[in-house]
Formats: C-alpha cells, structure tokens, sequence
C-alpha cells in the first residue's frame, strides 16, 4: 500500500473516532480531553481541525479558504453552549443584554458574550475577533433561569427587569421587541414585585406608555400598587416614536417589521423620485429585452458561476445543447444559464403586469416560486439537485460566507416571509419596496441557494411599479456590493445599500432610456 493511501486510511480512521464526540454534543466542536494526541495532530496538519483557543477545536473543512469565517460563526452558540457547561456546570448565565439578544432571536452573531459566573473571572479571546467575558457576582447571581439552545440565560420578564438603562437607549430596536413579546403584563409584575425592583418597574411602565401600550402599562403599574409598590413612570427610550405598534407573532417577524419601519425614510431621503409608470410599455419592456445578456452575465458571474455571452445568447436563442456542445459540458454553469434566462421571462411577464397598474406586491408573492421553480428546473432535470427543493423554502440551516448575519432558521421561515410580505403589500413608496425588498429578501435567505439572484429579479420588478429602469448590478462592483450588505446586516444604516444601488442605477456602460437622474 503506498505512503498516499496509509495518510487517507489514517484520516479517515481519525475522523471516524472525532465524529463519535461531535455526535454525542451534537455539535462540530471538541475538547482536547475527547481528542487522542495522533488524531489531533493528523487532523490539524490536513486542515480538518481548526484551534478556536487553547484546549479547544472545531471540525472543519480542509477546502475552507483562510480567514473564512462561515464555519466558526454557524458554530459560534454552540461552542458557547459546550464551552461554558463544561468548565461551570450549571453555576453561569449569560448577563441580561446578552440573555436578551438571544430571546429576541438577534441573528448578528456579538462580538462579545457576557457572562456572569460564580467563581472563575476571565476573559477568553475566540476566533475571528470574539470573545467571551465572564465576571464573578455571587450576590446578583441570577434567580430566574431559562435555556436557549441549551444555554443558561434569564428568563425573559426578569432580563428585562435587570438589564441597564442603557440597554433601552444603545439598542432600541431589541427593547421593544424584547417588550412586545412579553404574553402577559402579570409576568412582569411578579418579577418586580418578588424582586423589589422599584426603578425597573418604573422603567418597565414608562417603556410600555413609550410604545403606546397603555393597556399594558396600566396593569402592571395597578398591580405594583396593590403590592404597596408605586412607581413613577420613567421612558428609558431616547428616539421619538416606536418602531412598531401592535403585538409580534415571532422575534423574527417582529424584527423585520420594525427594520423596515426603521429604514424606509433612508431610502426615500437618498433615493429619487419614483419617475411614474411609462406611458409606452412596449417601449419599456423592449428595453428589459435588451438588457437581458448584460443582466444575466452580472448576475450569475457575482453568484460565481463562469459564464460568457456566447452561452447566455446561445441560450436566448434556443441553441443551447449540452450534450452536443462541448463547452455546455459544464454542465452546472450551463444549467444556471439556463435557468436564469427561464425565471427572467417569467419575471418580465409579471412586469408586464406591473407596468399596467397591478398591484406589485401581490404579483411577487404569487410569483416568486415560480421564479424560483424556474431558476432551478434545468438542474432539478439534470439531476443536480432533487426536483422536491423546487417547492417551498429551504430545509435546512444557510450560513452566508464570511458574514456575522446568521439567516434565520428554518422553523420560522414562514413567519419571516409572512412579515416580510405584509411590508411589501404596506409600502406605499416603489423604491422603499424595491431596495427594501432586496435587502430582506438576502436578510431572510430563505431558499438554499439563488437568494441572490432572486433578490435582483425582486427589486427590478417592484422597481417597475413606480416606474424606474432595469437595474443590473455589475460584477465589477461585487465587492462594494458584498460589503455593503454586510455592513448593512451588521450596522443596519441603510443610507450606503441605498446609494449603492441608486449608483448602479445611474450606470451608464450601456443604453437606458430610462430615467437620468
């Protein structure tokens, strides 16, 4: 047996016996105790193991580029899970604000986790620029624990009690949704009352009168009272109105809801116009006709497929063979081609309909599975993929290459998409809808693949509800573009995504008849 074949055996077997311990945590990641020196050793020399800090390794794989940090950020809260409950047991929780971010499901993956313990200080720097801080306070050690994701954290009524004031005026947009998931005002009156939290019950009632919510508010400041408890409502909140008005179904579909509300006078500020519908739609859809070679290289090259005019027009012009053609041997580039130009039609199909004065918001939600549908035909015939992922949403976890924004998990993919429907249907401003649109749509990622691609025919089409131009975004801009969302996802400005794509808009390296600005 030559060298090559006993390295491949002895990885192999090293993986085996690693995959016995990732099992049981259920989890990519693994102690040095659970790890025998050898299979330590091979496995980091061939890039399956990768150190997150001394004593500690996450199970990788060896084709992930350096710096990538998708791997450690989809493994992030289970390595705090794992981490925290074998050095402490049971005797941690994570502080108020942190417990907070994980009840409001806050999908940006934090810089820093708090963590108060009861013996064992420290702070323990991670991979890609995290950390974990723990700090030992046995006197405020805290008395209402809950799990999530298997993590000691507050309860919610109680973390809302004692985070700091601050917590409300840094990180508004999570307060409310933290306050409108509450179910009942007693669960926070109890907590108040059992804990003598007179200035949290001030606070609790003056966030509750902030948020319009006089129902609440009321109840919990007539319960203090009756427990001989009276507070004086004080409004923790700095900005000027709430985000939102009415109870969420899900933190996921609250927190949409308010970034929409949140972001839409951005884009009206730094966005023209909308233009009005054309007056020649024939015209208009001529134009969307010419653009298509030029859109579909962009868009599928920033999606990384290798794709050239000659394939995108011979694929225009029903010549595309793949069993013929040598160059469609490659056969996923050729499928993508494929489909992108299928779903393309079917996208200026329901401009056609836009354009005339139809409802835009109604036309996308009942066609963008088709789209979808017809974005990956080709390669659900080819094989490539199973013809059942063509329906519905994804059904499974998405992690998106080096980004903290974690999408949200399958399970609450319908309310997500629910809420984000309900925005489109009540914006009344076509460029709020078309960039907010893109934008939530990559936010809330919900198929496997082709989020991308989706987005663009999704801001193009409600794009044409108020009348503005086909709008490509150029794989020479990839970077800016990648970045800007990122950032977005991250700093939630949406002044910098707005320009961006108002600048991609202006381009002028071919012919648009449509609106200069």
């Amino acid at each position: 047996m030559s060298e090559k074949m006993v390295a491949i055996d002895a990885i192999a077997e090293a993986l085996a016996r690693v995959r016995v311990q990732v099992d049981k945590q259920h989890a990519q990641i693994i102690h040095s105790n659970d790890l025998a020196r050898g299979d330590r050793e091979t496995l980091i020399a061939t890039g399956w193991l990768q150190e997150i800090m001394r004593g500690w390794y996450m199970l990788v794989r060896p084709d992930i580029a350096t710096g990538d940090t998708a791997a450690w950020y989809a493994n992030f809260w289970d390595f705090v899970r794992i981490y925290l409950n074998h050095r402490f047991g049971e005797a941690y929780c994570l502080s108020a604000e942190s417990s907070l971010d994980l009840h409001t499901d806050n999908p940006t993956i934090p810089k820093q986790v708090i963590v108060i313990v009861k013996q064992g200080s420290g702070l323990r720097k991670l991979m890609h620029d995290t950390s974990l801080l723990m700090y030992t306070d046995v006197k405020n050690f805290p008395s209402e624990i809950t799990q999530k994701q298997g993590i000691n954290i507050f309860s919610l009524p109680y973390a809302l009690c004692k985070a700091a004031p601050t917590y409300f005026q840094k990180t508004p947009r999570d307060a409310e949704l933290a306050l409108r998931t509450i179910k009942m005002p007693a669960e926070l009156s109890r907590v108040i009352i059992q804990y003598n939290l007179k200035a949290a019950g001030a606070r609790i009632v003056g966030a509750y009168l902030f948020l319009q919510d006089e129902k609440t508010a009321s109840a919990i400041k007539n319960d203090l009272k009756m427990a001989g408890l009276l507070v004086n409502p004080n409004n923790p909140f700095q900005q000027q109105a709430p985000l939102l008005h009415t109870k969420v179904k899900s933190p996921y579909a609250g927190r949409i809801q308010s970034m929409w509300a949140e972001a839409r006078e951005t884009v009206i500020q730094y966005f023209p116009k909308p233009p009005g519908l054309p007056v020649d739609t024939q015209d208009y859809l001529h134009h969307i006709d010419g653009i298509y070679q030029y859109d579909a290289y962009n868009s599928l090259s920033i999606e990384g497929y290798q794709v050239t005019y000659e394939l995108i027009e011979k694929v225009k012009n029903n010549q595309w063979d793949p069993v013929r053609n040598e160059y469609d041997n490659n056969i996923k580039n050729a499928m993508a081609a494929k489909g992108y130009f299928d779903a393309f039609q079917q996208v200026k199909a329901c401009v056609a309909q836009i354009i005339q004065g139809e409802n835009a918001a109604s036309i996308v939600q009942e066609n963008i599975q088709i789209w979808y549908q017809n974005l990956f035909g080709p390669s659900a015939r080819a094989g490539i993929i199973k013809p059942e992922s063509l329906f519905g949403y994804r059904n499974d976890r998405v992690f998106i290459r080096n980004s903290r924004h974690i999408p949200p998990p399958k399970e609450v993919l319908i309310d997500a998409m629910s809420a984000f429907f309900e925005c489109l249907e009540h914006e009344p401003h076509s460029a709020v809808r078309a960039i907010l649109g893109h934008y939530f749509f990559v936010y809330i990622h919900p198929y496997m693949d082709g989020n991308g691609r989706i987005a663009r025919f999704l801001m193009n089409a409600l794009f044409a509800s108020g009348g503005y131009s086909w709008t490509v975004v150029r794989v020479a801009n990839r970077n800016q573009y990648i970045t800007t969302l990122e950032n977005t996802h991250t700093e939630f400005n949406m002044a910098a995504f707005t320009q961006f794509i108002k600048g991609e808009m202006e381009a002028v390296e071919y012919n648009n008849p449509y609106p200069k600005f």
